[in-house]
């Protein structure tokens, strides 16, 4: 039985980092998406990898020489927003946790607190001191996320927090992932090839 997934955004361009595919940049030998897999693959059960086209699938199986499902942009040059609705369309539990491709520090047991944490509710995401929101990491319904993301974009409203403020959310406060991950390393992501060098160090 299948009660959660995770659906991994793989499809940027990596403006920054001179359109690397930034899913495969190498980080101590290995893919960096590799690394993600691995951090999240026992705490849900399937694995969806959110790709741009058909090319990038094919370039990211091949890479990765794994049976991936992969869930392809219906909406193009429309960012992370189309990522996450292609991802919910063919996950196949009512709830899913959303990272980014770019995070090798995803924790495990705050992938946990945020499945917990939106039973009953729509969203779990986690809020810094500051208001400021990780919609990149943080756990979805299915069916109401889909519905309000697609109204989102008929409006013209690509941004992700777009259809996350018409839900039923748990706000996750950073100082409770503190508890679990006391460095928050879990929010880290790569950006810049002087993030790969501080990870290489």
């Amino acid at each position: 039985m299948i009660e959660k997934s995770a659906i991994i955004l793989s499809g940027g361009r990596g403006s920054r980092l001179s359109y690397a595919e930034k899913a495969l940049l190498d980080i101590r030998g290995r893919p960096l998406l590799a690394i993600v897999v691995e951090n999240i693959r026992d705490r849900v059960d399937e694995v969806i990898v959110s790709v741009r086209d058909r090319a990038q699938e094919k370039l990211l199986s091949q890479a990765l020489g794994e049976n991936f499902r992969f869930a392809l942009d219906e909406y193009k040059n429309l960012g992370p927003i189309a990522g996450i609705l292609a991802g919910l369309k063919i996950a196949r539990s009512s709830y899913s946790l959303v990272v980014a491709c770019d995070m090798p520090f995803v924790n495990g047991e705050v992938v946990d607190l945020l499945f917990d944490r939106a039973k009953g509710k729509d969203v779990a995401i986690p809020r810094w001191n500051s208001g400021k929101l990780e919609p990149l990491h943080a756990v979805y319904k299915g069916d109401p996320m889909i519905r309000e993301t697609e109204k989102a974009i008929m409006r013209g409203e690509t941004i992700v927090l777009a259809p996350v403020f018409r839900l039923n959310v748990d706000y996750v406060d950073v100082e409770d992932i503190r508890r679990i991950d006391p460095d928050l390393k879990t929010f880290m992501n790569i950006n810049t090839y002087e993030d790969i060098e501080k990870l290489k160090g």
